[in-house]
């Protein structure tokens, strides 16, 4: 195993426990805010309302860009797997 393998092994564990650890959060966030939301609704507390806003979609857009990520580093692995694969390969 070289240097890059180490790489793309290690990327691939972290862009995962990234992606556990939003997916978390924005299962709190969802669960968590509703209530506070609407108190803070109720009591015309529209900074608060603001704030939980901009925390939900600051989440949403770090999930995509995990996700992105991921995509980018499976691609990777797809393209270096099929450059390993030497050309006569298939000729029988």
């Amino acid at each position: 195993m070289n240097w890059d393998d180490d790489f793309m092994c290690l990327t691939s564990s972290h862009f995962s426990e990234m992606r556990l650890l939003i997916e978390g959060a924005i299962l709190i966030f969802e669960e968590d805010t509703g209530p506070l939301f609407r108190l803070a609704r109720d009591a015309e507390q529209h900074e608060a309302m603001s704030a939980m806003n901009d925390i939900g979609t600051a989440l949403y857009e770090f999930r995509q860009h995990v996700k992105k990520l991921q995509e980018a580093h499976r691609k990777e692995e797809q393209r270096q797997r099929g450059s390993q694969i030497p050309d006569n390969y298939n000729e029988n």
